[in-house]
């Protein structure tokens, strides 16, 4: 039992696991502070090619556990055998255990200098989730600085450094813990430490003061309202449900109606099942439920391009006007590998099978702020809302609130929709501006520029939710106008520190082997 305790491998179940628990359905965000030191601890003993399995096997089961409702998703909706869809999460997970795989290898190659361990470790933790969350498609999920939404002083620090900064703070926790519990480290980091923190917490706990001082209504103020219709997935293509569905949506927003009626509604991704202007019955429907509301509302729908030699499809959203229909729209530019094309295509050209409707749609190419009243807004859809720099393109291209549509049916009531839901918060924090999530099933809500919850509407429920919002300032944050460049900064750093410990290593062992000689 004592060896079992003291196992590198059950010291890197362990990491995983607290890893884990600091995102949705757990929100133990205490966790993520302590999660590395059960591997820490024990890496200055392995060999380094064991520091790697340690590290992969870390990896393994933290994505293992966090996100094992991709095989609901491709169980329910791919019609895959559960062993397959078991299969193509394990084969997901194993990919993105290589990132701790490296992170564990490092932190034994380094385990002899000090400084590196302390300031390379968070440094190279913080690059290799950014090169995570470009390489491939790019797949930035599990951030750790995300496990921190509840901690508010961490979160305000988002419109400088995004989510790396509360990320880079968490691990430098972690090494420096580790380091206190192994006598590696100091005074001096201890007292480095104490100002990291301070800062951190510093501006996070000015940030939030400043902001609840920014009046609460103005002339600028506008009053949204959600519309989640709750479509169950089997049902939403079936041609023979679109006149309920948008019924439904027709019925939702008039009672949104009644009270505070809205300058704006919103309806989720792919509100409206149809290809708009092709099928003329749900078109002229569309047409008559937006006159009749007499409001502008911004929706999902699918729709057909022509490249010249073949139909393809886009998934956009449009501002619906009540008189002049479309005035404005937005193709998804960043689609989901799998769900609406197929990566590297000739190669996996079996895969095609798989997925229904895979590999025909085609991405927007660029960003569309949509003109309103004195408050032109961005879109993300869906998947969108994990990538940072499609937030911030917008609001760089004058977006002063942003709306997410979005469609978590596919997710059930696993613990997908909450961790979509948390990350959406960050966009609203870095780029200082409200955010509107609309979601078929739930999670919908309106955050403000503080990541404050303003309104919601839970999981597995039709229903409507109003709000009012501030637009966001005409000023961008520093995030707005710079990006990662925290991330750059730690990517640069973690650079410097493998060449600084290579370099380290070798003169190590050279200066080892002359001293044998002397021996001898």
């Amino acid at each position: 039992m004592i060896a079992l305790l003291t196992s590198p491998w059950t010291a890197a179940v362990a990491t995983g696991l607290l890893l884990t628990a600091g995102f949705p359905f757990f929100n133990v965000f205490g966790a993520s502070w302590i999660a590395l030191i059960p591997l820490l601890a024990r890496i200055g003993n392995m060999p380094l090619r064991n520091a790697f399995r340690a590290g992969f096997v870390a990896g393994f089961v933290h994505n293992l556990t966090a996100l094992f409702w991709i095989t609901y998703v491709v169980t329910h909706y791919g019609n895959l055998p559960l062993p397959v869809s078991a299969a193509v999460l394990c084969l997901l997970c194993a990919y993105l255990a290589l990132y701790p795989a490296v992170f564990f290898t490092a932190a034994r190659r380094w385990h002899a200098w000090p400084g590196l361990w302390v300031w390379g470790l968070p440094c190279l933790w913080i690059a290799l989730e950014w090169v995570r969350a470009h390489a491939l498609t790019g797949f930035p999920w599990t951030n750790v600085g995300y496990t921190q939404t509840a901690v508010e002083p961490l979160l305000q620090t988002a419109d400088i450094a995004g989510v790396y900064g509360p990320g880079w703070l968490v691990i430098y926790g972690n090494v420096l813990l580790a380091g206190l519990l192994l006598r590696k480290v100091g005074l001096r980091s201890v007292a480095a430490a104490v100002l990291c923190f301070v800062l951190f917490f510093g501006y996070g706990i000015w940030r939030g003061q400043n902001l609840r001082e920014y009046p609460s209504a103005t002339a600028a103020a506008l009053r949204v309202a959600l519309i989640q219709g709750n479509i169950d997935q089997s049902v939403k293509w079936d041609p023979a449900f679109q006149q309920k569905t948008l019924e439904i949506y027709r019925d939702l927003s008039e009672a949104a109606l009644q009270d505070n009626p809205p300058d704006l509604l919103i309806w989720p991704e792919t509100a409206a099942p149809f290809f708009y202007g092709l099928e003329e019955t749900p078109t002229r429907m569309l047409h008559d439920i937006a006159a009749s509301l007499n409001v502008p509302t911004v929706l999902g729908i699918p729709w057909v391009i022509s490249d010249g030699s073949a139909v393809r499809l886009q998934n956009r959203a449009v501002l619906f006007h009540p008189t002049d229909g479309i005035v404005a729209a937005y193709a998804k530019r960043h689609l989901v590998p799998f769900g609406e094309y197929v990566p590297l295509k000739r190669l996996l050209f079996f895969v095609e099978k798989l997925v229904a409707a895979a590999g025909d749609f085609v991405p927007g190419t660029s960003p569309a702020v949509f003109a309103f009243q004195n408050a032109p807004f961005g879109v993300l859809i869906c998947y969108e809302a994990i990538f940072p720099e499609l937030a911030r393109d917008a609001v760089r291209h004058g977006a002063r609130f942003l709306v997410n549509l979005t469609n978590d049916a596919w997710f059930g009531r696993t613990a997908a929709p909450y961790q979509h839901l948390e990350i959406a918060r960050w966009r609203s924090v870095e780029c200082r501006v409200p955010l509107i999530r609309c979601a078929n099933t739930g999670i919908s809500a309106v955050f403000d520029a503080s990541g404050k919850t303003l309104a919601s509407l839970p999981l597995d429920v039709a229903g409507t939710a109003g709000a009012l919002i501030i637009p966001g300032k005409e000023t961008p944050t520093f995030y707005v106008r710079y990006g990662d460049l925290f991330a750059w900064t730690c990517t640069l750093t973690a650079i410097l520190c493998v060449v600084y410990g290579e370099r380290a290593q070798r003169a190590r062992v050279t200066g080892a082997r002359k001293g044998d000689r002397i021996v001898l």
